[in-house]
């Protein structure tokens, strides 16, 4: 795209009318024209802001709350896989809470979340065999790519789901959305690090 990309984060509505509930946070990627033109999604480099929602809701105010940066890496296959770098920055902080590493995998897509300590502490993994990788069509399987989220055992314990926008709105624009339901006992620190 042109410009950097934003992206909004909703509570998901409790009694399922509607889709999203209020806006929680705001996302502003800043990277340049140049890599997002140029280079690959896996090799280019970005860094991310997270900010939530200040208490009044009538107000489209944001307070910072966390920063992700991916560095810019040659990637080919196993070698230079890309690793983001998530960093608590509310009230000028600067702590490392830990890295989400997009390790190679033949057919499957998959990340590895780890904290601070390098402990992994969940694996994303979404199946090769779903239409929704590739396929845009607009039907409900090939708008939808469920992902599981495993403990380091490999014990699924959470989901993650990618959903397109729909057949219109993914033929002028590459915005999906995404709905996470949190892992029981996840901290908060977990819970930034999936976010």
């Amino acid at each position: 795209s042109e410009t950097d990309n934003k992206y909004y984060v909703f509570q998901l509505d409790p009694a399922g009318k509607k889709k999203r509930g209020r806006k929680l946070f705001k996302c502003k990627e800043k990277s340049s024209f140049f890599a997002r033109q140029c280079l690959s999604g896996s090799c280019r480099p970005f860094m991310m802001d997270i900010s939530y929602a200040t208490a009044n809701p009538e107000e489209d105010e944001y307070e910072p709350f966390l920063r992700l940066e991916r560095a810019c890496k040659c990637t080919f296959l196993c070698f230079q896989r890309p690793e983001i770098i998530v960093t608590w920055v509310e009230d000028g902080r600067n702590e490392y809470l830990g890295k989400i590493v997009d390790p190679w995998n033949l057919c499957n897509l998959e990340f590895n979340v780890f904290d601070k300590d390098l402990n992994q502490k969940y694996n994303i993994e979404a199946s090769c065999c779903q239409l929704g990788l590739w396929c845009k069509w607009p039907c409900e399987a090939c708008e939808t790519i469920d992902f599981d989220v495993k403990s380091p055992s490999g014990e699924v314990i959470s989901t993650l789901q990618k959903q397109s926008p729909g057949c219109l709105q993914s033929m002028v624009s590459d915005a999906d959305n995404f709905a996470l339901s949190f892992p029981p006992n996840a901290t908060l620190v977990d819970k930034a690090l999936l976010m």
